[in-house]
């Protein structure tokens, strides 16, 4: 690999689009439905070595023949000397299902970057903000209640008053009026910019709000992220409604997608003139008239009648010279939702009135993307379906994993690389674990329930389920499968787990002061429980952070590390309770300082350290009862700190402890464990042997290491949350020693039908 190049891809499902959703459509059920996209907006991540740029404006972007491409970048984290440790960059991608598309990124030639074709440009006059780009003029009048003004190659869309709206559980109503409004991005690529306020009536306030607007260059379409916020004073509310509505500037005829027509229940798509409303359950999506559809159920057998009314949700929109797919993204997935198209406007129905929803908590919000494509005026049933399916299956970019290992980025060039061929047990195992499944909910997608925990709380006389709150950091080890398998399913995984976090878990503001920036343990409600330091990730969150580059998950991570650091300096007692209490908070507390260099957090890590040194210094070993699973999380908060600071204490501490254990704590077997004979496979100690081995490389610490990793036996499927991340946090920094030294395949092989 270049030293100054770094090979990009884009791809997108080589399978082509969701066929029978076309099945009416010309195109029978086994035909693959082509999935071609031209000028797709895309962006990620990218690592850079440490030194190698200083200012994100001197990257360019090729194809793989050397045609220069238009690239927008900006800094996510430095390194400790200034330099660009990850730069998020956006283009504009040509991609399809049988030819990905492939870049070259670099960082030592000359020359400037080139202007896209409608390049986005971005002004901003006292409160009226302007977004175009060549297709598409967005004015936004962000004044009190604003305005929004939307044309596409000329056709006026939306004109008139933009309608942000809740109401309580009393049914009184609350508008959104504007406190700010701000640019975010400025172009030439794409452009970005965001309102802020809250909903008043003459009564006072109810919720805070943000609306964000973005273009990218060359395509009409608007892409809308809303975000609802509890930073009231109450504990909790009850939520009549949530929504916002966009005002159309002339009159519509709808297309609806039909999800099960006729006999046979095959997709068709729909032309209606009335007003639409469109549901979306928990039971499905469904269009509230289903007699709109003007169905002939003549002679239709009962069995089929109850699916008539199913339909995709998304809302084809068709007005003079201009045609358009409106689509909450990923809607299903957080019901309940409503989408409506009537006189009024296009209407997002975030927290509809008609179904009872949680109470939101104090602290708590939710945000939303939608998008709006627009279509030649002509346009209708396919391309409107083939849109949303894009859309719901975005493209994925992709780096070589040995980039990130080249660049020794949050640990990464102890991870070993992506080998199903090799180890197609293993790295079938650690795919199973990583890609799952989730609830489905507003509140609860990107979280998972735990039955035992449930089980426990109800015994205790708390009611409700409990929910994970991503315990022992699952995000960060689907956000390292992604980094090293490029697989759309683990990425998707860690981006709905840390926007779940983001939203619902963290706590903006309480009455409790040990609870702001914090997020609970495991609890019912998500923020029911308490805030303390055996519980605090933020290392998944920063992975987040840097693949995709959502502000919001450093802004999360900012407060976790502030919080722990109040802990430290106010209320180290807790943390002395346990041995998890201090591994976890330095782990939680490493992320914050290898990103942003916060020296207050390096304090508090030192302290920690501190107190471990103190213990060891004394007894020998943090958890004299055995090298268990507390006593890992220690020992991976100081390997850590060394890795990142340089701190020679934090590793004599890390080399003390294990040897000690080595001397004082084999088991019956003679294995460095706690005295217990059954192997724990979320032990949590195997990092802090290849850690060792890696600092060290006194073959002491590498054959302790084996030994104990053929005692414990490889990676097998965890389907929980909870478990998943302590298992694959325990085995896969030794993996890469296991691969080196050529045991791994023996022990791969030693259990493969484990489950």
């Amino acid at each position: 690999m270049s030293q100054s190049k770094v090979p990009i891809g884009v791809t997108v499902p080589i399978e082509g689009l969701e066929r029978y959703a076309f099945a009416n459509e010309t195109f029978p059920h086994n035909r693959m439905v082509e999935d071609r996209r031209s000028g797709w907006g895309v962006g990620r991540g990218v690592p850079l070595p440490k030194g190698a740029v200083d200012d994100v404006a001197a990257l360019r972007l090729t194809t793989a023949d050397g045609t220069p491409v238009p690239v927008q970048a900006r800094p996510l984290a430095t390194w400790p000397d200034g330099s660009v440790m990850f730069a998020y960059i956006d283009w504009s991608a040509e991609v399809a299902h049988d030819a990905p598309g492939s870049y070259l990124l670099s960082y030592a030639d000359d020359g400037d970057n080139p202007l896209p074709d409608g390049p986005v440009m971005v002004s901003q006059d006292g409160d009226t903000v302007i977004m175009e780009n060549g297709r598409t003029r967005v004015e936004l009048m962000a004044r009190g209640a604003p305005t929004l003004k939307v044309t596409v190659d000329g056709a006026p869309v939306f004109d008139g008053p933009l309608v942000l709206w809740t109401r309580d559980a009393a049914g009184q109503s609350y508008t959104g009026t504007v406190d700010a409004v701000s640019i975010i991005e400025r172009g030439p690529v794409t452009g970005a910019v965001e309102i802020t306020g809250r909903h008043r009536n003459d009564s006072g306030v109810f919720l805070d709000f943000s609306l964000r607007l973005r273009l990218n260059a060359g395509r009409p379409d608007l892409h809308l992220a809303h975000m609802f916020l509890n930073l009231g004073d109450e504990d909790s509310v009850e939520v009549g409604e949530i929504g916002l509505r966009l005002p159309r500037a002339g009159s519509v005829t709808h297309s609806i997608a039909q999800a099960a027509s006729g006999e046979c229940s095959i997709p068709r798509m729909c032309e209606l003139p009335e007003d639409v409303r469109i549901d979306v359950l928990l039971s499905g999506v469904r269009i509230a008239d289903e007699a709109s559809l003007r169905e002939d159920t003549t002679g239709y057998p009962a069995y089929v009648l109850d699916v008539l009314s199913l339909v995709k949700p998304y809302i084809g929109l068709h007005g003079e010279g201009w045609t358009a797919t409106a689509m909450l993204h990923e809607a299903s997935e957080n019901h309940p939702k409503v989408l409506t198209s009537d006189a009024d406007g296009l209407g997002f129905h975030i927290w509809p009135a008609e179904h009872k929803l949680p109470s939101l908590r104090q602290g708590m919000a939710r945000r939303h993307e939608m998008t709006i494509a627009f279509l030649p005026p002509e346009t209708r049933g396919f391309e409107l379906q083939r849109v949303y399916f894009q859309y719901q299956a975005p493209a994925t970019v992709t780096i070589p994993f040995p980039w990130f290992q080249q660049c020794q980025v949050m640990g990464m060039e102890t991870i070993m690389d992506w080998m199903p061929t090799v180890y197609p047990h293993l790295e079938s195992s650690l795919c199973g674990t990583i890609e799952r499944g989730w609830v489905s909910g507003m509140m609860a997608y990107g979280d998972d329930p735990c039955s035992s925990y449930t089980s426990i709380y109800n015994q205790g006389g708390r009611d409700g389920t409990v929910w994970i709150n991503n315990e022992h950091d699952y995000m960060a080890q689907a956000a390292t499968q992604f980094w090293r398998s490029n697989r759309p399913p683990a990425w998707k995984c860690a981006r709905i787990c840390a926007q779940h976090q983001i939203d619902v878990d963290f706590v903006r503001r309480s009455d409790d002061p040990w609870k702001v920036e914090g997020i609970p343990a495991h609890c019912p409600g998500h923020t029911t429980g308490s805030v303390y330091p055996s519980h605090t990730w933020t290392e998944g969150l920063v992975q987040y952070y840097l693949t995709s580059g959502d502000e919001r998950a450093l802004e999360v991570v900012k407060g976790l590390g502030r919080n722990l650091c109040k802990y430290v300096e106010e209320r180290i007692a807790p943390m002395r309770i346990e041995s998890r209490m201090m591994g976890w908070a330095l782990i939680a507390l490493n992320a914050v300082v290898e990103v942003c260099h916060d020296g207050r957090c390096l304090r508090a890590a030192q302290t920690i350290r501190d107190e471990i040194g103190e213990v060891t210094d004394t007894l020998g070993a943090i958890d004299r009862d055995g090298l268990c699973y507390g006593a890992g999380t220690v020992l991976s908060g100081l390997a850590g700190l060394h890795r990142i600071t340089g701190d020679e204490r934090a590793l004599q501490l890390l080399l003390a402890n294990l040897d000690w254990h080595f001397e004082n704590g084999r088991n019956a077997v003679g294995t460095v464990w706690c005295d217990q004979l059954q192997p724990y496979e979320l032990n949590l100690t195997l990092p802090a042997y290849a850690y060792a081995w890696h600092a060290t490389k006194d073959r002491r610490y590498l054959d302790e290491g084996i030994k104990f990793f053929r005692f414990t036996g490889p990676p097998m499927i965890i389907l929980q949350v909870r478990g998943a991340g302590k298992h694959y946090r325990t085995h896969m920094p030794f993996l890469k020693v296991a691969h080196d030294e050529g045991i791994l395949a023996d022990v791969s092989e030693q259990y493969p039908r484990r489950r």
